[in-house]
């Protein structure tokens, strides 16, 4: 057995080192917030924003905090996200196209391509990871959150459009060769 102040000591360090994490995690996720707050100024539905956006910054802290693989999808998530959160937002401006045979709403068509041109964007950015599980979950999380604060404006057929996009997006990264050897 440990002498007892010993054992206080490195609990003590422990709680000190986990703070430290929680704090870095805090900032980390920081840019999200920036978002939130563009998205709460651009949005008519206070509560469903203010929802995605407490989801996208905890999201965001909790990888953060988690580190590593985890904590690099972060950043290009949130950039990639905020392609379909300006797409459905300049649809929303634009409002219908209107043909001879009528007059439809071009949001939904917008969230599926800003969902596609994230999910490329991310299979970019991602190609080179070494744990692609990972960094691929947490990327395409933090940008299918940061996306949904534009493209919820259209509901739910939005955010599914959305992840759709994102999803056919990243395929190419499943063709990928895996790395590492036997």
């Amino acid at each position: 057995m440990e002498p007892e102040p010993l054992a206080g000591l490195k609990h003590r360090a422990y709680r000190a080192y986990e703070r430290g994490r929680a704090r870095h995690a805090a900032w980390a996720a920081a840019p999200t917030v920036a978002v939130v707050v563009v998205a709460a100024l651009m949005s008519d539905r206070p509560l469903t924003t203010a929802l995605i956006g407490a989801a996208l910054y905890a999201v965001a802290a909790l990888l953060s905090w988690r580190g590593r693989h985890l904590e690099r999808g972060v950043l290009p998530g949130v950039a990639a996200g905020l392609v379909p959160f300006a797409m459905a937002h300049a649809a929303r401006l634009y409002g219908h196209l209107c043909t001879p045979e009528g007059c439809v709403s071009i949001c939904v068509p917008a969230c599926l391509a800003g969902g596609f041109a994230a999910g490329a964007l991310l299979s970019r950015a991602l190609r080179r990871a070494d744990r692609l599980g990972a960094s691929w979950a947490s990327a395409c999380g933090v940008a299918a959150l940061t996306g949904a604060l534009g493209c919820a404006c259209v509901g739910f057929g939005g955010v599914l459009a959305l992840a759709a996009g994102l999803l056919t997006g990243t395929a190419p990264l499943a063709l990928r060769p895996a790395r590492g050897g036997a």
